[in-house]
């Protein structure tokens, strides 16, 4: 191996891999990317081998110990973030919400639009997709493309969703948004999509099709898991209560193991015992951590705008005034100890969750989500509580807990 003038070697007390927790070990890290993985390793045994293996003055060892290495989370399912909002705001807080997520631990996501009118979606379709482009020049999480939550859903299960800008099904309008941006997952409600052609058009472009904000009944649910629909949006939540003689959706989608799942875990969304539920029934391979995060996430108890809407933060749920949630106030990083500590998952499950679960759902689990030569360097160092103490996104620090500069 040759040492580039950026290498850096991150030594840990164990790494978290898919399915168990591996240590101690050391990262290699150089060009954006990871170089190598060093099991079995001691302070004295890295700089040994560094010295022999990468032949350069331009080595930095950081001992990270006792923390541990994850790589970076990845949100599926987030609108905004500390006043930024993706669904009607401006080019700058998109990025500026890019720049702040590395502090959740979030290194990359899609960043979500609500349901809007025509043409605001259209260009706020555009102004992602500049902010995807700029980003990718700074120390950021990465923009991994355009989620559409709306505006192809059931008014009956619209949630906090703006009514009057929920429309039918339309793969002409998808064809169009598509050709502006990378427009990368679209919830729709199957119900909704007479002959599920929106389906059809979704499965031509390469595009996830997410079962979310529906009345579908069970048979309807199938009928789009049959169609190629792959993917739930917050399972349990914007869709009918299962029931032991109509399943609907929601058996649906805990029953058949074709489209992974995505759970919004701040225990207000669901009860404890029922993300137990999800788990057991689909695993974490299948199921996602997703924030579904709006403008009011990182911000104070009060009232906030969010997709030109009015929404009061509360002991940690955000509603309409008339109650209904709207969205949450969850950082990826809570979602992941929560799971520990209210669902009693383990720590490797739970990473997993917001890793490379994901990042495969993603499309981008050959480079992230995993700690492994090739991918990119985005890492976390957590410590035994898993509150994050650094974040690496392509192996730039893009935050460090008590000491707001970067190297």
């Amino acid at each position: 191996m040759t040492a580039s003038a950026e290498t850096r070697i991150l030594i840990a007390s164990e790494l978290y891999l898919p399915d168990r927790m591996a240590g101690p070990a050391a990262v290699v890290v150089a060009d954006g990317a990871i170089q190598a993985v060093w099991r079995d390793v001691d302070a004295s045994t890295v700089q040994q081998r560094g010295e022999r293996e990468l032949p350069s003055p331009h080595v930095t060892v950081t001992d990270l110990r006792p923390w541990r290495i994850a790589p970076g989370f990845i949100d599926l399912h987030t609108h905004g973030l500390k006043g930024h909002d993706v669904t009607s705001g401006p080019q700058s807080d998109i990025t500026a919400m890019a720049c702040d997520l590395p502090r959740t631990g979030v290194t990359a996501f899609y960043a979500s639009i609500a349901s809007t009118g025509r043409e605001e979606t259209r260009c706020q379709v555009l102004r992602i997709d500049a902010a995807r482009r700029d980003i990718a020049r700074q120390t950021a999480a990465e923009i991994l493309g355009i989620r559409l939550e709306g505006p192809f859903i059931s008014r009956t299960k619209k949630g906090a969703q703006d009514e009057a800008a929920i429309r039918s099904p339309d793969s002409m309008e998808l064809d169009e948004l598509a050709e502006l941006g990378r427009v990368c997952i679209v919830d729709f409600a199957p119900e909704e999509d007479h002959g599920l052609r929106l389906l059809a058009a979704l499965n031509r472009r390469g595009i996830l099709a997410s079962i979310g904000h529906t009345n579908a009944t069970y048979a309807q649910a199938i009928a789009a898991l049959d169609g190629g629909a792959r993917h739930c949006t917050h399972l349990f939540n914007a869709m009918p209560a299962i029931d032991h003689r109509a399943p609907g959706t929601v058996g649906a989608l805990l029953t058949d193991g074709r489209a992974t799942v995505e759970v919004i875990a701040d225990g207000i969304h669901l009860h404890p015992a029922t993300l137990r539920l999800v788990v057991a029934a689909r695993g974490p391979r299948d199921v996602a951590l997703v924030t579904d995060a709006v403008t009011a996430a990182g911000l104070l108890d009060g009232t906030h705008s969010f997709g030109g809407r009015t929404v009061v933060l509360k002991d940690g749920a955000v509603r309409l005034p008339d109650g209904t949630l709207a969205g949450s106030a969850l950082t990826l990083d809570r979602a992941v100890r929560n799971m520990v500590t209210l669902a009693g998952v383990g720590w490797p499950d739970a990473i997993r969750m917001a890793t490379l679960t994901p990042a495969s759902i993603a499309g981008v689990s050959d480079r992230k989500g995993r700690i492994q030569p090739g991918a990119d360097a985005d890492l976390l160092a957590l410590d035994d509580k898993g509150v994050i103490q650094r974040v690496w996104t392509r192996g730039h620090l893009a935050y460090a807990a008590g000491d707001q500069s970067a190297e």
